[in-house]
């Protein structure tokens, strides 16, 4: 399919060529938008679309979800040594820093003991191998952060939202591929850099990719249908086109869980059937598999490119800067706190929380590598596991919310409370001689399941929210804020994580601090008051329509 604006003809949607453009109309004087391409959405260009998303969705739900930071991990402690000479009765009342001094680095790290703890040289500095992982991810999200704030404009303004999607996600495709070039333990800094150049490109492209969330809703033929209704009010075209938009942000959801689900097979074939020479990283196979990704994600962009239209955004306000005009579109949503004080409580909890249950997952699956002795069938069996439990956890808590007519607030609460429950577990494991607290796989198996079961769910449950919240017509504005307080917030945890890595002996006190971010968000979603919050929206929704009429 051609990027240019030419318009496919009107018989692919009701036969009749000269409703296009009044659809387009219509939506135009209805909801208020000028979208300049204004093309029916044609079948082709949606399943490109659907099958672009569904090939990034392994580098975060599975690369990143379970086997990078096993990898990098593995490769670090591969290269690195004993972080103390002690017996483990010798570590109490001592820290980590404080025994890296006492160690002379001599004795390599024994990967395949029961709680290893190990250090690798980074410069002049020994670094625990599990935080060398949540370090680069910090790294990662940090100029994510900065690079979304400059660029993130450029997501609905101009004709180059499909150029940068498709430049990252080469950029991430070809990073992947080359993760089986790390042929040596030693060679653990490459996969530093692989991991951060691959974090930083798949998460600009999932920006993008949602950029297109709403255009393809309003030009999709299922909405035109609506919009060339005359009888419909603008209320209940808003309504229509939030039923649309759910439909197709559903079909991504299952597509790309589909995509997670296959890539995850195909890798576990990997891990089961190929053994690499004794003189390849341990890790071989899984390197291999993070490969397969990366050409998984080729494919998607080569849809893209050919069937996936361009539908450029107005153009930047005459005189704008590229870089200042989004800061200052970012600045501008922040400095309407007081106006929207509601959105703003809800959104500082969601910051908390995400970080939360993103670094949870990392912190569990390198714990049960590294104390557990978690295999890669181990591994390949807990993801499985989670991917499952995410599909029954979205039906469970859509029934639970239909049958008992509990808000969207309180189905929130309740997933929160679970959340905390995992910690509050972990932290079990610190009273002296209990026997529970990530003591043996099967809490480890028990406690993924209930990760995956809220997992889907509750970031569906918190979007609901943040949409009911959000002015009329600031929707753009404030849902690239929703994503930068995403992300921008995701390198709180694996710093924190990290520095308690290096500062104690024990990788379960990393738990304190998830607790405590689980429960804070807890408590702030619960002062939001979503009746007023609704309120303040639309009231500001209003002030903000009448000052750009001025």
């Amino acid at each position: 399919m051609s990027d240019n604006g030419a318009r496919p003809s009107g018989d692919t949607l009701l036969g009749i060529d000269d409703c296009d453009r009044f659809k387009h109309d219509a939506v135009n004087q209805l909801m208020g938008l000028e979208d300049i391409d204004g093309s029916p959405v044609a079948p082709a260009e949606m399943k490109s679309w659907l099958f672009f998303g569904a090939t990034c969705s392994p580098i975060t739900g599975v690369a990143f979800g379970f086997f990078i930071p096993l990898i990098i991990q593995a490769l670090s402690a591969g290269s690195g040594f004993e972080s103390s000479l002690f017996s483990g009765d010798n570590l109490t009342g001592s820290t980590l820093i404080e025994l890296v001094h006492l160690a002379d680095h001599s004795k390599p790290c024994n990967t395949t003991a029961a709680n290893f703890s190990c250090v690798v040289q980074m410069g002049s500095v020994y670094i625990d191998t599990t935080s060398v992982y949540f370090y680069s991810v910090t790294i990662a999200a940090i100029l994510q952060m900065f690079l979304f704030v400059a660029l993130g404009s450029l997501a609905d303004h101009g004709a180059t939202r499909k150029k940068l999607m498709l430049n990252f996600s080469i950029v991430g495709a070809v990073a992947c591929i080359l993760f089986p070039a790390i042929t040596r333990n030693d060679q653990y800094w490459l996969g530093l850099i692989l991991l951060i150049i691959v974090s930083v490109s798949v998460g600009m492209s999932w920006v993008f990719v949602y950029a297109y969330l709403p255009l393809l809703s309003r030009m999709s033929p299922a909405f035109l249908i609506h919009a060339h209704d005359k009888s419909l009010t603008p209320d209940q075209l808003t309504d229509e086109l939030e039923v649309v938009t759910n439909h197709i942000s559903g079909r991504g959801f299952a597509w790309g869980s589909v995509a997670d689900v296959f890539l995850l097979l195909v890798i576990s074939v990997l891990a089961m059937f190929f053994t690499p020479p004794a003189s390849l990283p341990s890790t071989y196979a899984l390197q291999v598999g993070i490969a397969v990704c990366g050409i998984f994600w080729l494919q998607g962009i080569f849809v893209a490119h050919r069937w996936l239209r361009e539908r450029p955004g107005p153009p930047l306000p005459e005189g704008a800067n590229l870089f200042t005009f989004s800061l200052k579109k970012v600045g501008r949503a922040i400095s309407k706190f007081r106006e929207l004080r509601n959105l703003f409580l809800f959104l500082l909890g969601w910051a908390m929380y995400s970080d939360a249950f993103g670094t949870l997952a990392t912190v569990a699956i390198l714990l049960a590598q590294s104390v557990l002795g978690f295999t890669t069938i181990d591994t390949l069996i807990l993801a499985f596991e989670v991917f499952i439990c995410a599909f029954v956890g979205i039906f469970f808590f859509k029934t639970l919310q239909t049958y008992s007519k509990l808000s969207s607030k309180r189905i929130l609460q309740i997933q929160s409370l679970m959340y905390i429950v995992i910690p509050l577990w972990g932290l079990l494991g610190l009273i002296p001689g209990s026997p529970i607290g990530f003591k043996a796989k099967i809490e480890v198996f028990v406690l993924s399941g209930v990760h995956g079961l809220l997992i889907g769910a509750t970031q569906s449950t918190c979007r609901t929210l943040f949409s009911q919240l959000l002015p009329p017509g600031c929707e753009s504005e404030f849902f690239s804020l929703y994503e930068i307080t995403d992300r921008g917030a995701s390198f709180i945890g694996p710093l924190i994580v990290a520095a308690i890595d290096d500062h104690t002996s024990n990788k379960l006190n990393a738990f304190y601090f998830l607790m405590v971010t689980f429960s804070l968000a807890f408590i702030l979603f619960s002062f939001v008051d979503i009746e007023k919050g609704i309120q303040e929206g639309r009231a500001y929704g209003r002030k903000d329509r009448r000052l750009e009429r001025r």
